[in-house]
C-alpha cells in the first residue's frame, strides 16, 4: 500500500498492533495509569470531553493541573505532595489515593504533555498535505508546547531522565521511550511521504534528520526564552527549518533554487565585459 495511502489509516486511529501508535497506548497507560482519559482531556489544551466528568475524574484533573501548576512556578524538586494536595484543594491522602508518590505525578504530567504534542501532530498531519507546510506547522507545535508554563516540558523531562539512570543507559522499552516513538513517528511519516512525492531525497537518513530537526527545535525555543521573542516564532521556526528542508531536497531541486541566482551572476559579469570590450 502506498503511503498515501497508509495516511488515512495511521492518522485517522486504526494502525497495527505494532505500529508506534499502539506503543503510545501503551506507554500512556503505564506513565498515568490512574488518570483517565476524561480526566487527561482536563489538563490538556487540546483535548476537551464533551461528557462530564464524575468526582473522581474531576478530582484526578484537580490534582494534575495543580502539580503543572506547581511544577512550572517551582520546579519539581522544591514542590512537596502536601503542596500540590493544598493547591488542588484535598488532603494529602486523598492524593496519594490516586498518585502513590510525587514521580507518578511527574510521569503522569509527561504522558499528558506528551499526548498533547501527538494529537496536535495527529491533526496537522490530517490538514496540512504540503511536506513543508507539515514540518512547520509540527515544529511550531513542538515549540509552543515545549515552552509553555515556563519550559515546563524540558525541565520535567530532564529530571525524568536524571531521576532514572535506566533513561540514558537503556533507554529502549523504556516507558519514555515508547512515549518518544510515538511522537517521533510524526516526523518521520511525514519525510516518507515527501519521500514518495520526490518532493524529498529517497537516501535521506531520517534518523539523522530527526535528531537535527527536534535538537534544533530545542535550542531554537532557549533562544526565543532568551530574548522573549514567541512573537516571532514562526519566523524562527522558519529559519531553522530551511537549511534541514534544503539539505532533504532532490539535487535538481537545489539546483534549480540556485540557478536564477547563478544565471544573474553570470550576466553582470557579461554585462561587465561587453562595456570594458566597447571601452577599448
Amino acid at each position: 500500500m502506498p503511503i498515501s495511502e497508509r495516511a488515512s489509516e495511521k492518522v485517522s486511529g486504526t494502525a497495527s498492533e505494532n505500529s508506534p501508535e499502539k506503543a503510545s497506548a501503551k506507554a500512556s497507560a503505564k506513565m498515568s495509569a490512574k488518570p483517565s482519559a476524561k480526566a487527561a482531556g482536563k489538563v490538556s489544551e487540546s483535548g476537551s470531553s464533551d461528557k462530564p466528568l464524575t468526582r473522581g475524574e474531576q478530582r484526578e484533573a484537580d490534582i494534575l493541573n495543580a502539580a503543572v501548576q506547581l511544577f512550572s512556578e517551582e520546579g519539581y524538586d522544591a514542590v512537596t505532595t502536601r503542596k500540590i494536595a493544598a493547591r488542588a484543594g484535598v488532603s494529602e491522602g486523598t492524593l496519594f489515593n490516586y498518585f502513590g508518590a510525587k514521580h507518578e505525578l511527574m510521569r503522569g504530567v509527561l504522558a499528558e504533555i506528551y499526548r498533547e504534542l501527538t494529537d496536535n501532530g495527529r491533526e496537522i498531519l490530517r490538514e496540512v498535505l504540503d511536506t513543508r507546510e507539515r514540518l512547520q506547522a509540527l515544529a511550531e507545535n513542538h515549540v509552543r508546547v515545549m515552552s509553555r508554563d515556563n519550559a515546563l516540558f524540558q525541565r520535567m523531562i530532564q529530571s525524568y531522565m536524571n531521576r532514572d539512570i535506566a533513561g540514558y543507559t537503556d533507554i529502549r522499552g523504556s516507558v519514555l521511550h515508547e512515549m518518544n516513538l510515538s511522537y517521533a513517528w510524526l516526523f518521520d511519516f511525514t519525510v516518507k511521504e515527501g519521500i514518495a512525492r520526490d518532493e524529498i531525497r529517497a537516501d535521506v537518513n531520517i534518523s539523522a534528520l530527526r535528531d537535527l530537526f527536534f535538537g534544533g527545535l530545542e535550542y531554537g525555543s532557549r533562544t526565543l526564552f532568551l530574548h522573549d521573542a514567541f512573537d516571532k516564532l514562526p519566523e524562527r521556526v522558519a529559519s531553522l527549518l530551511d537549511p534541514l528542508w534544503r539539505s532533504m531536497q532532490p539535487l535538481s531541486a537545489n539546483v534549480a533554487a540556485e540557478s536564477p541566482a547563478r544565471l544573474g551572476d553570470v550576466c553582470d559579469r557579461l554585462e561587465s565585459l561587453v562595456e570594458r570590450l566597447e571601452q577599448t
